[in-house]
């Protein structure tokens, strides 16, 4: 029996070899994704919170495991890669299929310290009451590896293939692949494939890893984006952003406020003081999604 491996592609492969790398596998590495340069960034932008979280205070999140949260409002250098162009190219095509728009779910580092034992296996999809095999993509993770990703400092466990599984099928050791991946290497992976944090057993490597999680329009965020980055600290990002974080409606009428588009509130409008407006596309069938969006 050959090993479990995740398959890696370099930057600037095309979207539709990824594509189908994930629809095969559930899982890619995209190497070298960003700079060295601008990992340091991030982490120095950080390290401000990084330095004092302390160390988890259970086995899911880990008693040698440092988790620092709301990364939105914390790093500029992380506001840019959540809007990442090739990253936003992928989740157009994984997650664009099944959404009206999708949106940012989570952020956040993990730090994996010396003596940490693997994370129990999981999936993503487990926030969801969706039953699986399912053809639907709802939620999609990508893990930057802010300092190199090895077998001894806890590289990130998957399983390629286990988004075909049922929710009943239990992996066994040998389906295991390890995320190893240079610094500024991005591992993205769909909500119903098997994973967790590996074993850190170094005595003084710490790994780090930026962690981003989107979600469709219509699912709620993991994370509270609005309490992240509310009214006054969003209308400082560009649109692109404050879209991602959920400051739009998802058609043909989630999210709205006041029956306004949630992004006039960021430009300074006032409730009431303007009449209600029609928030469907031009020419669309009031009622229905558009007509480009699958339903399952």
């Amino acid at each position: 029996m050959s090993e479990a491996r995740i398959e890696h592609v370099a930057a600037g492969t095309s979207i539709d070899s990824i594509v189908e790398i994930l629809d095969r596998d559930g899982c890619v590495i995209i190497d070298r994704l960003i700079s060295e340069a601008r990992c340091d960034q991030i982490l120095d932008e950080l390290h401000p919170w990084m330095s004092k979280v302390p160390t988890g205070a259970g086995e899911w999140l880990g008693f040698r495991t440092r988790r620092t949260h709301g990364l939105v409002a914390k790093s500029q250098a992380v506001r840019d890669e959540i809007c990442n162009p090739e990253l936003l190219a992928i989740l157009d095509r994984m997650l664009g299929p099944w959404c009206d728009n999708y949106q940012l779910s989570s952020s956040s580092t993990t730090s994996i310290g010396p003596g940490e034992t693997a994370q129990e296996v999981h999936r993503d999809a487990l926030m969801f009451p969706f039953r699986h095999p399912t053809e639907r993509v709802a939620y999609m993770t990508a893990f930057w590896a802010l300092a190199e990703f090895t077998r001894e400092n806890g590289a990130t466990r998957v399983v390629p293939g286990s988004h075909r599984w049922d929710d009943e099928r239990v992996a066994q050791e040998d389906e295991f692949a390890q995320a190893v991946m240079d610094k500024g290497s991005c591992l993205v992976f769909t909500y119903a494939v098997h994973h967790g944090g590996g074993a850190n057993t170094t005595k003084d490597v710490w790994r780090h890893a930026l962690f981003l999680s989107y979600v469709v329009g219509w699912l709620r965020q993991e994370e509270n984006q609005y309490l992240v980055s509310p009214v006054e600290v969003a209308r400082h990002y560009p649109e692109q952003l404050q879209r991602l974080i959920g400051y739009q409606v998802h058609r043909p009428f989630l999210g709205w406020y006041d029956l306004q588009e949630p992004l006039k509130l960021l430009q300074g409008y006032e409730e009431t003081s303007e009449a209600n407006v029609d928030l469907y596309a031009a020419g669309e069938e009031h009622g229905v999604l558009s007509k480009d969006v699958r339903r399952l």
